[in-house]
């Protein structure tokens, strides 16, 4: 246990080595919050998603609730492009903190990524039926993101990303006048 305390805060080469003493300590005691909170940041700082992913499981079995797990977890999902389980992972945390800004965008940028992730497979899908099914999918998800991201706006009106999705999401969904409204002010925010 002190071992692999050590281990972790020294160089990136002894890191790969704590990380191998903190996955043994860990199959010994695996509900000490500890070893896992050190795993957790051991592979946070390797860069390691595949053993962060593990930590985090194990660590959320232990305390559900914890806000900060739920909020790597669902960074994780956006990072693996897993955008559905994002969402659902944002939502309990914005459930948990309505107030939080942050939170609130990922929401919105999961919705988004879930809009053109439908508005893709509808445009490839040979099947009209399914075709419209995925289509309005995809508008049920770009609808709910251009809600976020004008609230979002409405407390940051200067951010461009915010805005650049705002349009897509306009124009993915067929509402012209709002897209040009959109359009005008990035390109007034550009110049």
């Amino acid at each position: 246990y002190e071992i692999a305390q050590c281990l972790v805060g020294s160089e990136m080469c002894i890191r790969d080595r704590a990380k191998t003493v903190l996955d043994e300590a860990v199959n010994n005691y695996p509900s000490d919050f500890n070893l896992l909170s050190m795993g957790i940041n051991c592979c946070i700082d390797l860069k390691d998603n595949e053993g962060l992913q593990k930590y985090v499981s194990k660590a959320l079995a232990i305390k559900p609730d914890d806000t900060t797990l739920l909020n790597i977890q669902g960074k994780l999902y956006e990072d693996t492009q897993e955008y559905q389980k994002a969402l659902q992972t944002y939502t309990i945390l914005r459930n948990a903190n309505p107030r939080s800004l942050e939170i609130y965008k990922h929401l919105g940028l999961n919705y988004y990524n879930l809009g053109v992730l439908f508005n893709n497979k509808s445009a490839m899908e040979k099947n009209p039926s399914a075709a419209k099914k995925l289509s309005k999918q995809s508008e049920e998800y770009f609808s709910a993101a251009v809600s976020i991201f004008k609230d979002v706006l409405g407390s940051d009106p200067t951010s461009l990303k915010y805005m650049e999705a705002l349009a897509t999401a306009y124009y993915c969904l067929g509402k012209t006048s709002e897209l040009n409204s959109c359009l005008l002010y990035t390109s007034d925010a550009a110049d």
